[in-house]
């Protein structure tokens, strides 16, 4: 089985953790036994291991281009009004979503990552994942669809083996750890000038998707990988040496209790390292991950 260090992807930063599980997804989607874990260099990188005779960026290219050709997990916000393309649909609707693609398994487990279809917001809208860091005038799978219509190649290539550098133009899912540019820290208004962003990494942190699945608990949508809520929640990720599937991985990103979970039980599970960032929302609604803190 081949080994590939992926040098741009730090487990350090959420958006270099989520792409690079995405990038594992989708490998797995034509090597079951696929598997990632981390190598401690000056960072935590990610290493992937598969057997294939195509280069990894031209089985994230195929599988891009798959994704192009139409995905039932996308395609239903394709034309859709403005609250169903953020996710804020009517519970019946998502409801009725969920079941129109439970015989398409990779597209089910995408929706099971939007929202729940039972939890609903202030406004009786479907309240949907903790990931959801767009508001005002973005939406969130309007991103996702500008995003999947513009990667490149090159897109790809710098995501997975940096260093990140970005373009202007591509929408963003806001998923990059410090990415909010506060008006009181710069010396201009940043809403006057569109940001870089790294569009190859959102596009591979959005297929990570399925590992975080959100299910209802106390009246609010619990999300894989988060704790609180509103102003107080936090996303915390553990990092480990030993090679893991994409199903291993969902089940140790989902383990409780991660940033007190004691030295010894970590190990016991290859676990090396945990990582949390705050989620910060502005009093619009929009979302950032904070710097990244080990805990």
């Amino acid at each position: 089985m081949a080994e590939h260090h992926l040098s741009g992807l730090d487990a350090s930063d959420p958006l270099g953790f989520l792409a690079a599980l995405g990038a594992l997804r989708v490998v797995s989607e034509i090597d079951s036994s696929a598997s990632l874990h981390w190598s401690h260099q000056a960072a935590w990188m990610a290493v992937l291991n598969y057997e294939g005779a195509n280069s990894l960026i031209d089985v994230l290219v195929q599988d891009l281009d798959r994704w192009r050709e139409g995905h039932e997990a996308i395609e239903v916000a394709a034309g859709a009004d403005r609250k169903e393309q953020d996710l804020k649909h009517s519970p019946e609707a998502f409801r009725t979503l969920m079941r129109d693609l439970a015989a398409h398994p990779e597209a089910a487990a995408f929706v099971a990552a939007y929202a729940t279809g039972i939890i609903v917001d202030g406004s009786g809208q479907t309240k949907p994942t903790s990931l959801h860091f767009t508001a005002g005038q973005q939406r969130f799978m309007d991103a996702v669809l500008d995003i999947r219509s513009q990667v490149t190649r090159e897109d790809l290539e710098e995501a997975v083996y940096g260093p990140w550098v970005g373009r202007v133009g591509p929408k963003d899912l806001r998923w990059r750890a410090g990415s909010e540019r506060s008006r009181a820290l710069l010396s201009f208004d940043p809403s006057s000038t569109k940001s870089a962003v790294v569009p190859g990494a959102s596009w591979l942190a959005f297929q990570a998707i399925p590992l975080f699945p959100a299910v209802p608990g106390r009246n609010r949508v619990v999300t894989t990988g988060f704790t609180g809520r509103g102003k107080s929640e936090q996303f915390t990720w553990p990092v480990w040496s030993d090679p893991l599937s994409a199903g291993e991985i969902g089940s140790i990103v989902g383990l409780s209790g991660l940033e007190s979970m004691p030295p010894g039980a970590r190990k016991a599970r290859g676990i090396v390292r945990v990582f949390r960032s705050d989620v910060v929302r502005s009093s619009q609604g929009y979302g950032n991950f904070s710097a990244a803190q080990p805990v």
